[in-house]
Formats: structure tokens, C-alpha cells, sequence
């Protein structure tokens, strides 16, 4: 088997860009270059890496769900299906008006339950972590599901000092079948330098309790839905783990709660979550990641998505932008955003720019291409 990348340093462009968003950070002394100190930026934000024993940590699974009664039991058999034995499992079930409640019941003593009024994903993410007692924690949500070596692969792979690990999931329709591809398993850069998205779902991560203490619990206000996105904050706690070999299913159905084509909905979650991300890691971190301009500076997809909402609803768009304006501000962030070679970079702009001048027939056509078909889509017009 693979062994897991370790995620240490950063690129020349997120050298420059934690020089640039941290201003404590800027003078370095002549006995420190800048790739030591950006190698270091998360232990010189919050000076807390995480702890976390080697060896058979007890391990919770939290399976949250709200109305997925039709999925839920399948999740967690496959969470007590874990061929590492020292585990708890705990299923969270936020206010459901389905059979949920029901299927949870018939699991018995198996399942520690926490059945709560419905509050949200954050309400129900700080609910399941303070029933929790396990020293790595993984957040399972009831529509995905974890294949039985899960557990036991992350636990032998645990290093000291790592506050999460990711690995791939195997994306499969409503009725569980494969779709042919996977999701997540790629560690963005950290989230003190941009909002690059959680890179992956829920299902795909496991903490370290100790990072988890940092942050959680979360405020549960404003984050009803996402808050998998105020996870991120962990990573500022420790290393991150990737690994490459997919450890879970993640479900893909039309109702699975993301209108993606409601401007109203992409504009109070995409956007206004991005803000809401910055809040809360300029409050964790001191201020030390930079001011929200600088921050959005290299996130292009918060750009576009601004651009969108403008173009379709612009009576209801909340700020006093401009289309040329953030057609410019979407294509400078797409050449400032870490991890872009040549090539993704030209193909981004080429869709930012797209998205401010087509017509909104084919804006639309381009929003329903998920962003991996939509990468592949753009390299073949590219011939690259």
C-alpha cells in the first residue's frame, strides 16, 4: 500500500502569500529563509500542534443525519462493520421527521445515540463530539459509508502530531452503485492562506481530538449547513495526512440538500460561508492570517461565484460590485491561487471570463458540470 503524503511545506506562490497574509511574518531574520518560516506557518499561527497517541487510539465514528432514514442504516452497518475493534459509534440524529429514529432504535446497545432537537450540522457536530471519548475522530454523514478497513488503515498510518487525514471517496449513485470516479483525498493548501474549499466531504476526514478541542464547540449559529467547511480550522493544529487509497463511499442524489442551481442559495452559502470562514479563523488565529480582501485575493471560485449571482439576480445581489470588476478580480485570483500550474491557470480564466460574457444559457450549461468534469472539460479544450 501507498504511504500517505505528508503535508510539511508550501509552493514559491505560498511562500510569497503567507509572507504577504501574515504580518508578523514578514521580517524574517538572516538566520531564517522564508520556505522555513511558510514550512512553519501553522505552528507560527496558533503555537498548539495537536497530540494525539500511536498505537490502538479509541476511535469514534459520528454519523450525523437529519431525514435520511433511507440511507442511514446502511451507514451505520458499515461504521460497526470496521475491522478495528476499538471503536465507538455514535449516531446523532438532528430532529428528523422520518422513520431515522426508528432505525436507530433497532441497533440497540450497538450505538450510543444522541437524539436532539433540529438544530443544524454544527449543533449536531458539537453534540456527537462532546458524547464522544475516542482519540480520532471521524464525522460520518448518513447518506455516505465507510468500507470496513477504514478505521483500521487511518489508525495504522497515525502519526504523532497530525491533527487530520484525508483519503479518497468512491462516488456511487442513490442506490449505492459506482459512478467510475472518487472525491477528495487531495489536501488543499492550508486555510490561513485562502478559502480553497474543503477539498474533501465530510465522510473522507478523520481529526485528531486534540485539534478538535481548539475549535469545537463551534458556533452553531449561521452554520446550519457546511459546517464541515468550519472543520477546516483544524488544520491549524498540526499536519495533515493524505492518503491515497479510497476508504468510503460518498452518495450522490438530487436531494441531498445542495440546490445548485438556486442564485439565492449559492450566494447565502458559497459567499456568505467564505466570510464567515475568515471571521472565524482571523478570531483563531489572532489576525494573523491578513485581511479578508487579501485573503479572497487567490480564491477565484468565490469570484465567480459572485459573478454568477450578479448576472442571474441582480436585484437581490447584496454588494456593490461590478461585472468587469470581478471578472478581473476572478482571473488576478486565479493566477495568484497555490497549487495551479500554467495550463489550470489559462483554463480557469478562460472560465471566469466565460462566465461574465456568455450567454446565460450556456453559463448555466457550465454550471451544471460538476468541478471535476469541468477540469477534464477545459484541458480537452485546451488539447492539454
Amino acid at each position: 500500500m501507498r504511504r500517505p503524503t505528508r503535508i510539511r511545506g508550501f509552493s514559491a506562490d505560498q511562500d510569497r502569500m503567507v509572507a504577504q497574509s501574515c504580518p508578523d511574518l514578514r521580517d524574517y531574520s538572516a538566520d531564517f529563509s522564508i520556505k522555513v518560516k511558510s514550512r512553519r506557518v501553522t505552528e507560527q499561527l496558533c503555537a498548539t500542534p495537536s497530540a494525539t497517541s500511536v498505537g490502538t487510539p479509541l476511535v469514534s465514528i459520528i454519523v450525523n443525519n437529519y431525514n435520511y432514514g433511507r440511507f442511514l442504516g446502511e451507514a451505520i452497518d458499515s461504521a460497526l462493520a470496521q475491522t478495528y475493534p476499538n471503536k465507538e459509534v455514535i449516531v446523532v440524529d438532528d430532529g428528523s421527521r422520518d422513520n431515522s429514529r426508528e432505525v436507530i432504535a433497532g441497533y440497540g446497545r450497538r450505538i450510543l445515540p444522541v437524539l436532539k432537537e433540529n438544530g443544524g450540522q454544527a449543533s449536531a457536530f458539537n453534540a456527537g463530539f462532546k458524547a464522544s471519548k475516542g482519540e480520532l475522530i471521524l464525522f460520518l454523514d448518513s447518506d455516505d459509508m465507510l468500507e470496513p478497513e477504514a478505521i483500521e488503515t487511518t489508525a495504522r498510518e497515525w502519526r504523532d502530531g497530525v491533527a487530520r487525514m484525508v483519503f479518497p471517496l468512491e462516488v456511487v449513485d442513490k442506490s449505492g452503485r459506482p459512478l467510475g470516479k472518487t472525491v477528495g483525498g487531495k489536501e488543499l493548501p492550508s486555510p490561513a492562506l485562502g478559502p480553497f474549499g474543503v477539498g474533501t466531504p465530510t465522510s473522507g476526514n478523520v481529526f485528531s481530538r486534540a485539534a478538535l478541542e481548539k475549535i469545537l464547540p463551534m458556533p452553531e449559529e449561521g452554520w446550519r449547513i457546511a459546517a464541515d467547511l468550519f472543520l477546516t480550522a483544524a488544520c491549524l493544529f498540526g499536519e495533515t495526512l493524505c492518503l491515497r487509497q479510497p476508504l468510503g463511499k460518498y452518495r450522490v442524489h438530487r436531494d441531498a440538500g445542495h440546490p445548485q442551481d438556486n442564485v439565492v442559495w449559492a450566494v447565502t452559502t458559497h459567499v456568505s460561508l467564505d466570510l464567515k470562514l475568515h471571521d472565524t479563523l482571523f478570531r483563531l488565529t489572532g489576525g494573523k492570517i491578513g485581511s479578508l480582501e487579501h485573503w479572497l485575493s487567490a480564491c477565484p471560485q468565490h469570484w465567480i461565484m459572485r459573478i454568477k449571482s450578479l448576472r442571474e439576480s441582480p436585484n437581490d445581489y447584496p454588494w456593490p460590485d461590478s461585472l468587469p470588476g470581478l471578472t478581473l478580480r476572478a482571473i488576478k485570483a486565479t493566477w495568484r491561487q497555490p497549487d495551479r500550474n500554467f495550463r489550470r491557470r489559462l483554463a480557469y480564466s478562460i472560465f471566469a471570463f466565460g462566465y461574465a460574457v456568455l450567454p446565460k444559457k450556456a453559463t448555466g450549461a457550465m454550471w451544471r458540470v460538476d468541478g471535476g468534469e469541468r477540469g477534464r472539460v477545459l484541458k480537452r479544450l485546451l488539447g492539454t
